[in-house]
């Protein structure tokens, strides 16, 4: 990260985003979506 004279910060693209798809947080939404999916189909068949 770069700062200019004025304090103005220059980041790349990469630096910029908040966060990316690492392996733990692609592995929980996985995860979750697929629990839901669980859920929901169990509730569709005895409802």
């Amino acid at each position: 990260m770069e700062k200019r004279g004025r304090g103005e910060v220059i980041e790349t693209a990469r630096e910029a985003r908040q966060g990316y798809l690492d392996r733990p947080v692609l592995v929980v939404l996985v995860a979750s979506v697929a629990l839901a999916l669980v859920a929901l189909g169990f509730l569709w068949l005895t409802a």
